[in-house]
């Protein structure tokens, strides 16, 4: 008779307070013998804490997640129990596990969410941002500029934007994302539910010119203000519809038309860009 499977237990824990952690999580915990976290360190911290007895701690950081995904998988096979937490906050929510929870999934694995604390609905619960026609949440944004220029261009312009980012690149961060953004209001969220937690309406210039920035960063960025269509786009609207339909018969790709015709008018790639989608 073959073996029944284990039970993977997919775990939020803490982002900082000790105190956030749910009766349900602190009874998984405490109940299972194997714990994989991307930070072995700070889940040790929160057992010891709630006196959890010793555990096999196994760590799933990105650059070992497929070699030790396999190893947590051979002992949920095995009928093993196994909880999967992050470093802090909802595993998965831009942490490594995602590629275990896939698989476990393919393979019969019975997964049961054990919901907690994120720092993202912590942000903006504390925001007072109305969220009634949704949020883009982006996680950390690529290290390079070119391509946060590419994620941040191609978003829709009406939504706030969320972002996490870590204390040493957000000064850096700030000064890009003015610049492709613009100055736009914001509110940071510094520390949640730490000592020194900073909750402040702001916006990009005042943080592009300031000079610290201590502890984890959540990030809600406010859309532009509407603002009424550009006269300099009405008056040459039939222009540019005309030139439009001349690109697509030189089977040129949305994109290039786009820029063409921006530079040709002297007017934002987007606007064209919005035109063209609208035929």
């Amino acid at each position: 008779m073959e073996k029944p499977k284990g039970i993977l237990y997919v775990v939020g824990v803490p982002i900082g307070n000790l105190g956030d952690i749910t009766l349900r999580a602190l009874e998984i915990l405490k109940n299972t013998e194997i714990i994989v976290s991307e930070d072995t360190r700070s889940i040790r911290k929160l057992l010891t804490h709630y006196g959890c007895g010793p555990k096999k701690l196994i760590s799933l950081y990105k650059d070992v997640e497929v070699e030790r995904t396999h190893k947590v998988l051979k002992l949920l096979e095995e009928g093993k129990e196994v909880a999967l937490t992050s470093e802090a906050g909802c595993p998965l929510i831009s942490d490594p596990g995602a590629y275990l929870v896939r698989e476990a999934h393919r393979r019969g694995i019975k997964i049961v969410p054990v919901p907690g604390v994120s720092a993202l609905t912590c942000a903006l619960s504390a925001s007072g941002v109305d969220l009634s026609s949704g949020f883009i949440f982006l996680g950390f944004l690529p290290r390079k500029k070119t391509e946060q220029k590419k994620v941040l261009e191609n978003l829709p312009e009406n939504l706030p934007i969320v972002i996490f980012e870590s204390p040493h690149r957000m000064e850096k961060t700030a000064k890009n994302l003015l610049e492709i953004l613009g100055n736009r209001e914001c509110f940071l969220a510094r520390e949640l539910t730490k000592f020194h937690e900073e909750l402040t309406w702001t916006d990009l210039q005042t943080l592009a010119n300031r000079e610290e920035f201590l502890g984890e960063i959540t990030l809600i960025i406010l859309p532009n203000p509407k603002t009424e269509e550009k006269p300099l786009v009405k008056k040459k609207l039939a222009g540019i519809k005309k030139r439009i339909k001349e690109l697509k018969k030189e089977g040129l790709k949305p994109k290039e038309m786009a820029k063409i015709i921006a530079e040709e008018y002297n007017i934002p790639v987007k606007e064209v860009y919005q035109l063209i989608a609208e035929g």
